[in-house]
């Protein structure tokens, strides 16, 4: 089956335009017979828009920007998300990523747990939940591609998906 792109944006990156996205999504994403699909995708969206635009990197004379995608082929959705990032960070990313993609559900919500007991907020004002929220989520693991662009930067690609569970 072919998939059907449900919304794509490519550009600058705002709350203002966070805002138009996640409206563009709740009337575009169907009503389908899988209103889990639509609940969890609206909170993984919401999660990779901040992320995008937090980890964004951008020069002064530049805003943050990124590409996003949103298909639908049956019971399956999947999110793509790219944003360019600082070389310095893309190390921490994608051994998390590899980290988390390795563990199962129980232990996702566990870490997710520890982690906000924890309570260590970050530079950027995060506390290092976003990818855990976006696990908890999709129930699959998150892929991803890394291309450099420049010696300062990278651009990193996001693949999130969401399997109706009554049709897996």
């Amino acid at each position: 089956m072919n998939a059907t792109t449900l919304l794509s944006y490519e550009g600058s990156i705002t709350f203002d335009k966070i805002e138009q996205i996640l409206t563009l999504f709740s009337q575009r994403m169907p009503d389908t017979n899988c209103p889990v699909c639509k609940i969890r995708m609206f909170s993984i969206m919401v999660e990779c828009l901040e992320n995008a635009y937090r980890h964004n990197f951008n020069t002064p004379e530049q805003n943050p920007q990124i590409q996003l995608e949103l298909t639908n082929s049956g019971n399956h959705y999947k999110l793509t998300i790219g944003n360019r990032a600082n070389n310095t960070d893309i190390e921490k990313l994608t051994s998390s990523v590899d980290k988390f993609n390795k563990l199962t559900l129980p232990d996702i919500k566990d870490l997710y747990n520890e982690t906000i007991h924890a309570g260590h907020i970050s530079e950027k004002g995060g506390a290092g939940l976003g990818l855990l929220k976006i696990m908890r989520c999709s129930r699959e693991p998150i892929l991803y591609t890394v291309t450099a662009v420049d010696q300062h930067s990278s651009f990193v690609n996001l693949s999130i998906s969401i399997t109706d569970p009554d049709k897996q």
